[in-house]
């Protein structure tokens, strides 16, 4: 055999060779596992069912939001939808948090007249939770309102 014979056997043998390692595997077998009830017997896994889609898991339930140790809770509201007036709280000098948890597609807005204004955009599908902090110079006393469509709902808490 000639140079020219050989080479295009070799060049076809490795080609065949490269393509024979590329193909897939044959598909395993199931693995089968003993039954329960009678040892040595094996069972097949059960094929999964055809148009049953599993439930989604319940939303997670909005709650007041939680208290620091060393802070005093002086406002809490919620769960609640849409808007409300919280009530009041008094001023004085010194640091408020406030604490803010909603849910539902939208902004809510947090007031403490005639202080502050907080816009808070909520998600559809999860609960987002905010936290801002005040620091106040007046002994005035603030009214507290949050401002919400009513598919958003919240919880919120205020502490110093």
């Amino acid at each position: 055999m000639t140079f020219r014979q050989v080479a295009p056997a070799a060049v076809i043998a490795v080609i065949a060779g490269l393509l024979t390692a590329c193909t897939p595997a044959p598909a395993a077998a199931p693995l089968t596992t003993p039954a329960p009830d009678r040892p040595g017997a094996t069972s097949s896994p059960a094929p999964p069912e055809a148009g049953i889609a599993s439930e989604p898991p319940p939303p997670e339930e909005i709650r007041t939001p939680g208290i620091d140790a060393g802070t005093t809770s002086l406002l809490t509201a919620g769960p609640a939808k849409g808007s409300r007036i919280i009530g009041e709280i008094q001023g004085g000098e010194g640091t408020l948090w406030v604490m803010f948890d909603c849910r539902g597609a939208g902004t809510a807005e947090i007031t403490l007249e005639p202080l502050a204004t907080m816009p808070i955009t909520c998600l559809d599908s999860l609960i987002t939770p905010s936290m801002n902090q005040l620091d106040l110079k007046t002994k005035r006393r603030l009214t507290v309102r949050v401002q919400a469509p009513g598919s958003v709902e919240w919880a919120m808490r205020i502490t110093r």
